[in-house]
């Protein structure tokens, strides 16, 4: 066990607490020097790639930005992927250092700074929130039978869901939007991400000794750099292609993005456009889970108990529809934002951009609506709580786009 590095999360509390301090006031001086060198666990940074400048989350549109595999990768059976010139840079960084070992300028030694090898890139947002959302909806499903919770009906069901969104909410969301904010869904879904080496997350010994102190550190970070790739602080083998540096966008723009904003509002699409579409389906789907078959309901009748028999009531996707308007289903996605995200605003106020949003809604149209509101919600203004300041921040949204 290392004096001054946590080798994995099972030491002491105290332990661990004192050598994570250690290991980032090491790291975070040698950040000093390097620039590029940047801690994506530490306030907004965690969302990079996963929100746009408005802080709404976006997942990326492989339709304008294709992902493309890796020339070199340490299971090319998986074939490992990125974002087209994500892999490009890198592939472009990777020859640098086979011209550096050549020429002998760098260690030809090192197991991870000698010869780059992918060891994992993208993750489909969409697959992983689909793995998470089958554990969600047996987690659903458990807390229901916990409580004894019997249902008659989609009304009822939406009742108790909100109930225990209430409680989980903040820390397990239920939307795709929430999900790919949440620390649950991991940097990788971005397109943006390369990692180098296999190692344990939770070990500092390990970078300490694989990465930072190896003859080659120097050379990695600063050729990082110069290919537009920043280094994860925390875990040293992760690369983050950087859309605003310049180098970066050398490499995008010969797929026909010229700008950071281009790349984001241009190969990235708005993660809540697709699952408010979807809530209904959704709900219906989890709404089949937890209702049971049939269920007896004791009531009294003059004083004596009465027991019936009772049928939940089923539903298809069309049914739903016609029972309950868009705008139902909008109201009810936005009272679940609500409760997924860290918001300042208080309940009255919250009433209050529901009804302007589902007012917008019958003037402007889905898209327009949830656009607005999302970026209320995640980037928080100065609320006023009315239509008229709902229009303003869309005219002082689109003057924001002009400059």
């Amino acid at each position: 066990m290392s004096i001054f590095y946590a080798a994995s999360n099972k030491e002491s509390t105290a332990d661990l607490y004192a050598k994570r301090i250690f290991y980032h006031t090491v790291l975070g001086s040698t950040a000093l020097k390097y620039t590029n060198l940047v801690d994506f666990n530490f306030a907004e940074k965690y969302l990079y790639g996963r929100v746009n400048r408005m802080f709404v989350p976006i997942v990326l549109n492989q339709t304008i930005l294709p992902l493309k595999v890796f020339n070199k990768s340490i299971a090319p059976q998986q074939t490992l992927s990125a974002v087209n010139f994500v892999v490009d840079a890198f592939n472009g960084l990777s020859l640098e250092f086979k011209r550096r070992v050549s020429t002998q300028q760098i260690a030809s030694d090192d197991p991870f700074l000698s010869d780059l090898i992918v060891y994992k890139a993208f993750e489909d947002p969409e697959r992983l929130y689909n793995q998470y959302l089958t554990n969600y909806y047996n987690t659903i499903l458990t807390e229901f039978r916990r409580r004894n919770v019997q249902v008659k009906n989609f009304d009822e069901f939406v009742d108790e869901f909100e109930v225990l969104m209430e409680a989980s909410a903040p820390l397990f969301p239920f939307t795709k939007p929430a999900y790919i904010k949440n620390r649950l869904c991991p940097l990788n879904c971005s397109g943006l991400v390369v990692e180098i080496a296999n190692l344990n997350y939770a070990n500092d010994e390990e970078k300490i000794n694989q990465f930072v102190t190896s003859q080659n550190w120097e050379f990695y970070v600063n050729a990082c750099q110069s290919y537009g790739f920043m280094v994860d602080r925390r875990v040293p083998w992760r690369l983050v292609a950087d859309i605003g540096s310049a180098a970066m966008v050398k490499y995008a723009s010969a797929y026909g993005l010229t700008s950071t904003t281009e790349i984001l509002t241009t190969g990235y699409s708005l993660a809540h456009y697709s699952f408010a579409l979807e809530l209904r389906a959704r709900l219906l789907n989890l709404y089949n889970k937890v209702k049971l078959t049939n269920f007896v309901e004791v009531t009294d009748c003059n004083g004596s108990p009465r027991r019936t028999t009772v049928v939940p009531r089923n539903y298809t996707n069309e049914e739903l529809s016609t029972i309950y308007s868009p705008a139902y289903f909008l109201e009810l996605y936005f009272k679940i934002r609500f409760l997924e995200e860290e918001s300042v605003f208080k309940d009255f106020e919250k009433e209050m951009i529901i009804d302007d949003s589902i007012e917008l809604y019958n003037f402007k149209g889905a898209a327009k609506c949830l656009e607005v509101f999302e970026r209320i919600l995640n980037k928080t203004f100065d609320y006023r709580g009315s239509l008229s300041y709902i229009r303003d921040q869309m005219e002082a949204i689109r003057n924001a786009e002009t400059t």
